[in-house]
């Protein structure tokens, strides 16, 4: 089936200009722009972002006649295509891309294109937080169950199109589905077969006009649903829901998992695994199987992963936190600690109310540079004025060498045995100020972690 899906795509795409826009930092163009010079199309790849910044994905497509326009968009280059794939977070809104439009050119999005094609099942994840965290369970489930399936979606490292080469009716696929994705979902109408809706906060509202405009993007993952497929949603997000619709809805809260997780902590990662209970559940996947494979799963890189523990002093990354929202339920499922939090970064015009209050709960915070932390600085100072000082750091291996000193402090008051302290880098904000991605952040945070 693989090979009749690429002959028919060889057939529409082949001396075709194709234009990918959006090499991106973790390389997000590089699979699409493969995928289409492979399939004899004439692809230029377009990005913003200066040459240096792209070159790993550069050197990697160097074997394909590929035409890079790095550090710039040039208008000729999009009215003149035959065909456009927008990577995920380039604004629909760019001149570039309503010249396009207003020209008739079709513009697509790489998942959304690869949902429209993939002749087996998707299952979809997506919702403000866990979407990672409830994808991976979910493909741990399918895949220790023996069923054929696969990963994609906005996993960084993972390029989903290409997966139509291979892949057949009969598998199955995951995707972990932003809203920046779905929004390519609504211009095709599709929406996938099982699709999964974690929680909704308020996000990306430096990207988005408000809080309608990012949860109808997030709405694709069912609206478009037939009356053979399924929603499942969170509880308190239900009532959000007001569309009438073809799919069989089923909702979940904690209570849907009465089970103990081993390692896994906090009531947000509960709510994950009765998400995936319930998909387990919808497959007809045995009971004891799929509660077993959730027990057991150690979590991802980067959310609340800890790296090292030193003399009682314990080293967490959760450096995808990039909400106030995140950091919340950070602090919350460490709560039995004792917290410096490392804080800060770029904002993404978010509420911070919540965060402010849960501040209580942290022996310490320690800021990083960014225009959250110019936002909202000095009304944590005011808030929590024996927890935070004024002092901002530019330098993470600076901040943390703080935190490490602080927390030797806390242990030093402690009587008796030394008390364990938790410094948890979680920011609640972007990385843009200091770093590429929040995955360059965690990266950093974990070698600097592993030299002291």
């Amino acid at each position: 089936m693989g090979d009749r899906v690429i002959d028919n795509l060889k057939k529409k795409y082949r001396n075709k200009k194709v234009l990918i826009v959006g090499l991106g930092l973790q390389g997000g163009g590089e699979g699409a722009a493969r995928f289409f010079a492979e399939l004899g199309a004439i692809v230029t790849v377009t990005d913003k972002k200066p040459k240096e910044k792209l070159l790993q994905s550069n050197i990697r497509l160097s074997d394909l006649p590929i035409t890079f326009r790095l550090g710039e968009h040039r208008l000729s280059d999009f009215i003149e295509a035959d065909f456009i794939i927008k990577g995920p977070s380039v604004l629909w809104s760019i001149p570039e891309i309503v010249a396009a439009i207003k020209s008739n050119i079709p513009v697509e999005m790489e998942v959304s294109f690869f949902a429209k094609h993939f002749p087996g099942k998707i299952i979809g994840v997506t919702g403000t937080r866990g979407k990672s965290t409830t994808t991976q369970m979910i493909f741990n489930i399918l895949k220790f169950s023996g069923m054929p399936v696969f990963l994609g979606g906005g996993l960084p490292g993972i390029s989903t199109i290409n997966y139509l080469k291979s892949l057949s009716e009969k598998d199955w696929v995951v995707l972990e589905l932003s809203s920046w994705s779905l929004s390519g979902f609504h211009r095709d109408k599709i929406s996938p077969h099982i699709a999964v809706l974690t929680n909704l906060y308020p996000d990306h509202l430096n990207y988005y006009k408000g809080m309608d405009d990012y949860f109808y993007d997030k709405k694709a993952a069912y609206l478009y649903q037939k009356k053979e497929d399924y929603l499942i949603v969170n509880n308190y997000v239900n009532d959000l829901i007001n569309e009438e619709l073809n799919s069989k809805k089923i909702t979940f809260s904690k209570s849907d998992f009465p089970y103990k997780l081993n390692f896994l902590s906090g009531d947000h990662n509960i709510e994950n695994a009765a998400a995936s209970l319930k998909v387990a559940d919808v497959l007809k996947i045995n009971k004891e199987v799929a509660v077993n494979i959730i027990q057991n799963f150690k979590g991802l890189p980067f959310r609340q992963q800890t790296i090292r523990e030193v003399d009682k002093i314990t080293f967490v990354n959760d450096t995808t936190s990039s909400t106030p929202i995140a950091t919340v339920r950070a602090i919350e499922s460490f709560s039995d600690k004792k917290i410096i939090l490392i804080l800060g970064g770029n904002s993404k015009n978010l509420p911070i109310g919540n965060l402010i209050d849960k501040l209580t709960d942290v022996e310490k915070i320690i800021f990083l540079a960014g225009s959250f932390t110019d936002r909202f600085k000095n009304e944590i100072i005011i808030k929590h004025p024996t927890k935070a000082k004024d002092k901002v750091f530019d330098d993470l291996k600076d901040a943390i060498i703080e935190a490490v000193k602080l927390a030797k402090t806390i242990q030093s008051k402690t009587e008796n045995e030394k008390k364990s302290v938790i410094i948890l880098f979680s920011p609640g904000a972007t990385s843009f100020s200091m770093f590429d991605n929040e995955f360059q952040r965690g990266d950093e945070f974990n070698k600097i972690v592993k030299t002291l």
